[in-house]
């Protein structure tokens, strides 16, 4: 009997399957549960790096708060969380805001095996460390097509993005700001006229002789008479500059040698602001943009530029015990429409324009200018790529779709400018 129950092997694949089945639940269960514990750890990580990247920017006063408030609103699984510290501190000279959180997350399937709960924590660190000199050009189109919405979408953009900027750079001129509004030319100002590195800047006019056939009455009989008078032409210059021969007008360099000539008799926007360390009078310039006008870009960037230039035609000037950096922000909604005629921009070559884009960019960035460049609404793909290059590198460029993103785009560059780090 003994002997056939030893060799009798019915029955013993369900047990085999019993016990795999309890082995392969187990598994499951941890594997269900470890996932389901990864993603809470990385919503944790998410949150965590998010309140501490807010509060490292918002006034001191309100860091605490807005460190929470922020954390709530990116950490899926609130009712888990167990403890939440935010903590600003001083690490020699850099300042740090801290954000530390745990959370204990209930497992599922685990549970079956003995498992009830598991611990999670983050802790992340956002070190301000940029006490460099910051000296920013924004070159804003304001051309006929970004009036209306456009038009305050932007002031609200670019205004949110200085207020952060003189917050969180507080000491005394350490941030500087040049607004730049440009359409087919640049206003520099009424103020510039006498200027040394301006030419034909005076208002003229002009005479010349108009001849023609005129029906006149001569001793009661009405006969036609060849007259001449004097027509006058006045040209009058309302701060618009024009540009200097190829290829100068991309270039830095030589105003006292060549000037920059006047244009007369043609409309731009509002005058250029150059560096100023007044967050009122920037906001101000902002907040009185016009729009007006056709897309001529190169004539932005070559006067963002050389708002930042330490010589001519600003003389912008350098802290030699200072670490200096130089920023372009270009913003438009639109391709070039016209090119130059020298002076005049009154030509219609997009292709000529565009490579007088890529010329200037490039001259720009070899003198050290760090450019970010932001396509607003843009659709065409051309501008895309050009805007693109343009920038000092593809994570310089922003691609904004709507107001939304627009706002979002000059957040991201003012945070990249305080040089705001996770160090853990």
């Amino acid at each position: 009997m003994f002997k056939r129950f030893a060799k009798d092997e019915r029955g013993s694949l369900g047990v085999v399957m019993m016990l795999s089945s309890l082995t392969m639940l187990g598994a499951v269960s941890v594997s269900l549960d470890y996932s389901r514990l990864s993603g809470a750890r990385s919503s944790l990580n998410a949150a965590t790096d998010a309140a501490a990247l807010a509060a490292a920017q918002a006034p001191e006063a309100t860091r605490l708060a807005i460190a929470r408030q922020v954390f709530d609103a990116n950490f899926r699984e609130p009712e888990s969380l167990t403890s939440f510290v935010a903590l600003p501190f001083k690490r020699g000279t850099d300042e740090v805001m801290s954000v530390k959180a745990t959370a204990n997350v209930k497992m599922t399937l685990s549970q079956a095996i003995g498992y009830t709960s598991a611990a999670v924590g983050a802790a992340s660190e956002v070190v301000v460390g940029n006490d460099a000199d910051l000296q920013i050009s924004l070159v804003l189109d304001v051309t006929g097509s970004m009036g209306g919405t456009k038009l305050t979408n932007l002031k609200t953009s670019a205004s949110n993005m200085v207020n952060t900027l003189f917050t969180k750079l507080q000491r005394a001129n350490q941030v500087k700001i040049a607004v730049v509004p440009f359409s087919e030319y640049v206003n520099i100002g009424m103020g510039n006229r006498n200027a040394s590195w301006m030419s034909n800047t005076a208002d003229y006019q002009t005479t010349k002789k108009v001849c023609d056939w005129k029906r006149k009455r001569v001793n009661g009989d009405r006969i036609w008479v060849w007259e001449c008078e004097d027509e006058v032409t006045q040209f009058t210059w309302k701060g618009c500059a024009g540009s200097r021969d190829y290829p100068l007008n991309v270039k830095d360099e030589n105003y006292l040698i060549k000037p920059v000539p006047a244009v007369h008799n043609v409309n731009c926007s509002t005058a250029m602001l150059p560096l100023s360390a007044n967050k009122t009078t920037v906001l101000s310039t902002i907040d009185g943009l016009v729009a007006t006008g056709n897309t001529y870009i190169p004539s932005g960037v070559m006067w963002g530029w050389a708002a930042l230039s330490s010589g001519e035609p600003f003389n912008e000037p350098v802290d030699p015990e200072r670490d200096t950096k130089r920023y372009l922000v270009l913003m438009t909604d639109g391709a070039n429409t016209i090119s130059p005629s020298y002076p005049y921009h009154d030509n219609s070559s997009t292709s000529t324009a565009n490579t007088l884009t890529s010329e200037v960019c490039t001259n720009a960035k070899a003198a050290g200018i760090e450019i970010f460049s932001i396509a607003f609404q843009v659709t065409n793909a051309s501008l895309i790529t050009l805007l693109t290059n343009c920038a000092s590198s593809s994570a310089r460029f922003f691609d904004a779709t709507n107001s939304d993103q627009l706002a979002n785009a000059f957040d991201a560059i003012g945070r990249q400018m305080t040089n705001l780090r996770l160090a853990k």
